[in-house]
């Protein structure tokens, strides 16, 4: 239900509490279910960094922790997520952290 109230949140434009909302969905599973975890990782990553007050610093840590993901999780879903946090995150690239995450993507996915 956790997962549903953060698409539900992001669609309604309430970045914050779409963000505490997956943040709450990564801990509720606990060390199971690694792809979903890492799915609403990176949903926290995108709602931290298109909320109407930008926190770029938050988002590029979140993001972080998703690349950290993909040793082990290598889905279609979560690669395409992956994409979006990076659309999300180049309106903040003059960041030092964002900047940071954005050449570490692009170096473990091989994106260019």
């Amino acid at each position: 239900m956790a997962g549903l109230e953060v698409l539900a949140r992001a669609d309604l434009d309430q970045h914050e509490r779409a963000a505490a909302g997956a943040e709450q969905a990564v801990l509720l599973h606990g060390d199971a279910f690694a792809r979903n975890r890492a799915l609403y990782t990176a949903d926290v990553a995108i709602q931290h960094a298109v909320r109407g007050r930008p926190e770029p610093e938050a988002a590029a840590e979140a993001a972080g922790r998703v690349l950290a993901y993909l040793p082990a999780v290598r889905s279609d879903r979560l690669l395409k997520q992956l994409h979006n946090v990076e659309s999300a995150l180049q309106r903040h690239a003059a960041v030092p952290a964002v900047a940071d995450w954005l050449e570490e993507y692009r170096t473990t996915t091989g994106v260019s």
